[in-house]
């Protein structure tokens, strides 16, 4: 038997036993993979001679389970014992994480959660033309990141209005700040800009001069 990450050949004693092996090692339907039939079964003559096992290539074509293969590698290679669930749905393939380690998979910032996705994403697309984006998530970090987010949003929004002056946000990720960016756009009498402080962006909130 060959065997990497996302494809495999197996032998068997007929061509649904093959395809049924081989399924059951790369942990995938039938619907999810690719099957080549190379080589078909043979009794050989007499029963004696010449007989030969059924043999088949099968291979990941499935978006959701390749990006699972490949995170569970990674996360394998890291040294980490995380357990893993694809959510999808039209708009995005989500993997979610749990483990004790979580804290170590998000990172300062969710730096390290960002990285990891987007180092899923790169290796994904290498092996499917389905481009459907992937979000990494550690036990409902991403909500609890959005919602806060927002929560800082109306804020620092409030404390603008109120006092004239400028408010800025903690240092953030930039998916962090693409958030809130999107959030600004709603408020027609404030405008949003990034700065660099100390190697960390932030973002800073003021009035807009022009209304």
């Amino acid at each position: 038997m060959k065997q990497d990450l996302l494809h495999l050949e197996v032998a068997a004693e007929n061509l649904d036993a093959a395809v049924e092996n081989a399924l059951q090692r790369l942990n995938c339907t039938r619907a999810e993979a690719e099957v080549e039939v190379l080589q078909t079964a043979s009794s050989g003559f007499l029963g004696l001679f010449g007989k030969r096992q059924a043999r088949v290539r099968v291979k990941l074509h499935d978006r959701g389970v390749i990006a699972r293969q490949l995170t569970d590698r990674v996360l394998h290679l890291m040294g980490l014992d995380v357990e893993l669930e694809v959510v999808t749905s039209p708009k995005q393939l989500q993997i979610v994480l749990s483990s004790v380690d979580s804290s170590l998979l998000i990172g300062r910032h969710g730096q390290m959660l960002d990285a990891l996705q987007g180092l899923i994403g790169t290796m994904t697309d290498r092996q499917t033309t389905d481009r459907t984006p992937i979000v990494l998530d550690v036990e409902g970090y991403r909500a609890r990141r959005h919602n806060f987010l927002t929560e800082l949003a109306v804020k620092l929004c409030r404390t603008v209005r109120e006092t004239g002056r400028s408010a800025k946000t903690p240092p953030l990720a930039l998916a962090e700040r693409r958030i809130l960016y999107e959030l600004f756009k709603q408020e027609s009498d404030l405008e949003a800009r990034s700065r660099n402080h100390e190697g960390d962006r932030k973002v800073i909130i003021l009035q807009n001069r022009i209304n």
